[in-house]
C-alpha cells in the first residue's frame, strides 16, 4: 500500500483552528493530519497562520525525529526543538535571484503611485527578504515558552504511528469533493452600506466611488455593521461570505475573540441542520468580476479591504483578494489561465508570493508576475505592521 504522508488539515470553521503553542494566539494554529488515520499527530505538531508576527512551524518530519532521538537518549538540538520556528520551511527560506519575476507596472491614474526604474524591480533592493527585525521578532514570540536543553522533552504522541522511511513525500492526489454553496438569496439579503468599513472609505472617497466599488464587490453588513465579502466564483455561485469587524475611524481589523473574522457558512451550520456537512471550496475574493470584465487584466493583493481600495482608484485591473498570506494558490488560481496577472504582496511576503507565483506558472502554465513595490517603498517598522497597497494609497 502507497504511503500517504501527513497533512495540514483543511478549514472546515473555527473548531479546526487552535492556539498556537508559540505566541498562544487562539484560532491561528493548523495542526498537521497523518495521512492514513487522518487523526492528529500531537498537539504541538502544526503550523502558526501569524508567519510573519510568530513563524511556529513544527513538522512531523521534526517531531519524528525528535521521537527517535529520545528514544535513544540524545540530546535534541534546537533545529528540532518545537519551540523554535522551523528554519527549513518556505515560511523562512529565501528565493534565489535567478528565479524571482520581473514585475509589471501599476496604471496611471488620478493618484498615479512612482512607477520609475527605483520602485519596480526584479528582485528587492539591500535589504533582504525576510528583514533580520523580523526574524529577532520570530525568535522573541518563541523563545519565552522554550526550556533549556537539559529540561527538553518530546511530546508524547496521541496515538502510535510507524515512522515512514521518507516523511514528505509528493501528496498523493485525491478524489476532489463537490463543493457546496450558498443560497443567493442570503447575499441578496446583505447588501448594504452600513458597515463600519463603509464608514472608514467615506473618509477618503466620495459615495459614488463608494457606491461603485460596494456593487462591484457586492458588499453586505452585518447588524452589528460587520462587513461581509462575499466570495463569489466565476459562474457566479456563492462559495462562502467573510464576515469582519473594522474600525470606522482607523480601517483596521478589531481583532477580538477568534481574530474579528466569522465565516456565513459556520453561522449557517449553527442554525441550519442542512448545512451541518458544508464543504467549503474558497475562491479568490472578487473572483465573479473575471467574468463581467473578461478583458480586464488581473491584479490579486492580499486582504479583500485592500482589493476594494485599490479597485476605487486603478480601475482598469480586476482587482482580486487571495484573503491571506496562504491564500494565493495553484487550486483557486485555475481561473486565471490565459490572463495577464500581478501579484501585489504585502512588505515582508514577496519572496513567498515569488515562489507560489512560479509553481502556479508551472502547474497551469501561467505567466503572473510579481510586484517588489512594497518591498522598496515600506520601512523595516511599517513590515513589521503588515503594510499593504491600500495603506500606501490612503497615505497619498
Amino acid at each position: 500500500m502507497m504511503y500517504k504522508p501527513p497533512y495540514l488539515q483543511k478549514y472546515a470553521g473555527k473548531s479546526t483552528r487552535f492556539t498556537c503553542p508559540g505566541c498562544n494566539t487562539p484560532y491561528s494554529f493548523t495542526r498537521y493530519l497523518d495521512g492514513e488515520t487522518h487523526q492528529p499527530i500531537h498537539p504541538t505538531v502544526g503550523r502558526c497562520n501569524r508567519e510573519i508576527k510568530c513563524g511556529y512551524h513544527y513538522t512531523p518530519r521534526q517531531y519524528f525525529t525528535d521521537i527517535k532521538r529520545q528514544e535513544t537518549h540524545a540530546p535534541t538540538t534546537n533545529q528540532f526543538d518545537p519551540w523554535y520556528p522551523d528554519l527549513h520551511s518556505p515560511s523562512t527560506q529565501h528565493a534565489t535571484t535567478g528565479s524571482m519575476i520581473s514585475p509589471s507596472k501599476l496604471p496611471q491614474h488620478d493618484k498615479p503611485l512612482p512607477l520609475d526604474s527605483n520602485h519596480f524591480s526584479s528582485q528587492p533592493k539591500s535589504h533582504p527578504p525576510v528583514p533580520q527585525h523580523q526574524k529577532s521578532l520570530h525568535l522573541q514570540s518563541n523563545l519565552h515558552t522554550s526550556r533549556s536543553k537539559s529540561q527538553t522533552t518530546v511530546p508524547l504522541p496521541l496515538y502510535q504511528y510507524p515512522v515512514p522511511d521518507s516523511l514528505f513525500l509528493t501528496p498523493q492526489p485525491s478524489q476532489p469533493k463537490t463543493p457546496d454553496y450558498i443560497p443567493l438569496k442570503c447575499l441578496k439579503r446583505s447588501l448594504s452600506y452600513n458597515s463600519n468599513f463603509v464608514r472608514f472609505l467615506r473618509k477618503y472617497f466620495s459615495d459614488l466611488q463608494i457606491a461603485e466599488a460596494a456593487n462591484n464587490y457586492l458588499l453586505g453588513a452585518t447588524t452589528n455593521k460587520e462587513v461581509i465579502f462575499w466570495q463569489v466564483d466565476i459562474h457566479g455561485k456563492v462559495r462562502t461570505g467573510k464576515i469582519m469587524k473594522y474600525n470606522p475611524t482607523t480601517g483596521r481589523r478589531i481583532k477580538t475573540g477568534y481574530g474579528g473574522i466569522n465565516w456565513v457558512h459556520h453561522k449557517l451550520k449553527k442554525s441550519n441542520p442542512s448545512f451541518s456537512d458544508f464543504n467549503l471550496s474558497q475562491c479568490y475574493f472578487g473572483e465573479h468580476l473575471l467574468r463581467l470584465y473578461p478583458d480586464k487584466p488581473v491584479a490579486i493583493v492580499e486582504a479583500e479591504k485592500t482589493a476594494v481600495i485599490a479597485s476605487i482608484i486603478y480601475q482598469d485591473y480586476n482587482w482580486l483578494a487571495a484573503g491571506n498570506l496562504n491564500g494565493l494558490n495553484v487550486e483557486k488560481s485555475r481561473v486565471l489561465r490565459n490572463k495577464t496577472v500581478i501579484l501585489y504582496p504585502d512588505a515582508g511576503c514577496y519572496n513567498r508570493w515569488l515562489r507560489k507565483a512560479e509553481q502556479i506558472n508551472r502547474e497551469h502554465t501561467h505567466h503572473l508576475t510579481v510586484s517588489a513595490f512594497l518591498e522598496h517603498f515600506a520601512t523595516p517598522q511599517q513590515t513589521h505592521h503588515g503594510y499593504d497597497l491600500a495603506d500606501y494609497i490612503i497615505k497619498q
